[in-house]
């Protein structure tokens, strides 16, 4: 057996480990932290909470070894606990030489690893999320990233929606990254450095992974991917408060977060879920963005001209006005509703950025790998576009030198 189904084989009976706490498996009790196979030998990390019964965690990590044992061919199994919170202790020296009044350096993310780790040589990390799907969130990420490239910045774009890539079709991507020294390089077009799992995969190829597959694709699209020289890496999320979100978390500091949502109540129910988890892991919520606000109907220019014609005659002023009452009543149809996502900022005290119509031309554009910020640069949908980007901007500057002030850590609420 192969690594790779080796490793496909551990996944699905490690998954019917049952926590002895809980009475719940391993996954669902989150004690799973990550399962690797290199060789042919699983290697398994498993993560406890604090208080955990020690003879219980033994007793786990017994069983757990034995199962993977009796895969087809006996493999080797190293089967690795660790607490949340846990660090290696400070050597003595630095400890005596360390202030008294200093506090205690954080613990690190859940797991006992080093807590996030800023990207080198990447100035800004901005997470596009959304509540739910079908809110034009990767849309939205695509033509913010490109917004942001006519401001004048370096941008990356990082596709994490592992179960449903759609950077390759919304940017007409269709190749395979290359590697150079051990790091994957992005794949550059339309002046934007881009990574998404969609460039590794042939077409309609479902992804059925559980979550530490997950967790490794994002974190290696993050750690081993050359980022160097991005002033804002626009991060693309899937919808949801899942493990993607945590993965993200756990791997790198998130400078701030811009949610996506329709001015539907649904959307904006799964909206304000989304927010809240940002503000859980400290994170800071640049603002909202209101996506599909209004259709433009598309005969009002046309109608504009013929009035235009019309002024000045008499005979024809009650038509003109009827015509004109007509226009100022159909220009704009609010068809997923009006106003929500400005209620919502409101209601939840964050910025609203701006409210970006339902136009055929973004469809368009994103069906033919043209984003609207090119195929269509000098529109009203494009300059909303703009006025969003340098709102994000604006809330996060970079400084002279590129590099933004001191990050905060998603997991840095659990540290104190």
């Amino acid at each position: 057996m192969d690594d790779r189904a080796l490793k496909h084989a551990a996944i699905e009976i490690a998954s019917k480990v049952l926590d002895p706490v809980t009475n719940k498996s391993i996954l669902d009790a989150h004690l799973l932290e990550e399962i690797e196979v290199e060789g042919g030998v699983i290697k398994v990390r498993l993560l406890f909470p604090e208080g955990y019964e020690k003879a219980k965690r033994w007793d786990l990590e017994d069983t757990l070894s034995d199962r993977l044992g009796a895969i087809e061919g006996s493999p080797k199994v190293e089967v690795t606990g660790f607490i949340q919170g846990f660090k290696e202790p400070e050597p003595p020296a630095a400890a005596a030489e360390a202030p008294k009044a200093e506090p205690a350096k954080p613990a690190g993310p859940p797991g006992g690893g080093a807590p996030p780790v800023a990207l080198a040589g990447v100035g800004r990390v901005i997470a596009v999320a959304s509540g739910k799907g079908g809110v034009g969130k990767s849309t939205v990420s695509v033509n913010l990233a490109l917004a942001l490239k006519r401001l004048g910045f370096n941008v990356g774009l990082l596709d994490v929606d592992v179960y449903g890539p759609s950077l390759p079709t919304l940017l007409g991507v269709n190749e395979r990254p290359n590697v150079q020294d051990r790091r994957i390089l992005p794949i550059e077009a339309q002046g934007l450095k881009l990574m998404s799992l969609g460039f590794l995969m042939e077409d309609d190829t479902p992804v059925i992974w559980r979550g530490p597959i997950v967790t490794g694709i994002i974190r290696q699209f993050l750690q081993d991917v050359d980022w160097s020289g991005v002033d804002y890496l626009i991060v693309d999320m899937p919808p949801g408060t899942g493990d993607a979100q945590l993965s993200l978390a756990q791997t790198v500091p998130v400078d701030g977060a811009v949610v996506v949502t329709t001015p539907s109540d649904l959307a904006l129910i799964d909206a304000a879920r989304g927010l809240r988890m940002f503000r859980t892991l400290n994170v800071d919520v640049i603002g909202i963005v209101e996506n599909m606000s209004w259709f433009e109907w598309p005969g009002a220019d046309a109608l504009e001209g013929a009035l235009r014609m019309l002024d000045g005659k008499d005979d024809t002023a009650d038509a003109q006005a009827a015509i004109r009452d007509a226009l100022d009543a159909h220009r704009r149809i609010p068809i997923f509703g009006s106003g929500g996502g400005r209620t919502e900022a409101e209601r939840l005290e964050v910025p609203f950025l701006g409210e970006i119509p339902l136009d055929g031309a973004v469809r368009k554009g994103g069906d033919e790998g043209r984003p609207l910020m090119v195929s269509v640069p000098d529109g009203a949908v494009a300059d909303a576009f703009l006025d969003i980007a340098q709102r994000v901007v604006d809330a996060k500057p970079l400084l002279e030198d590129g590099a933004p002030a001191k990050k905060k850590g998603m997991f840095s609420f659990l540290k104190s």
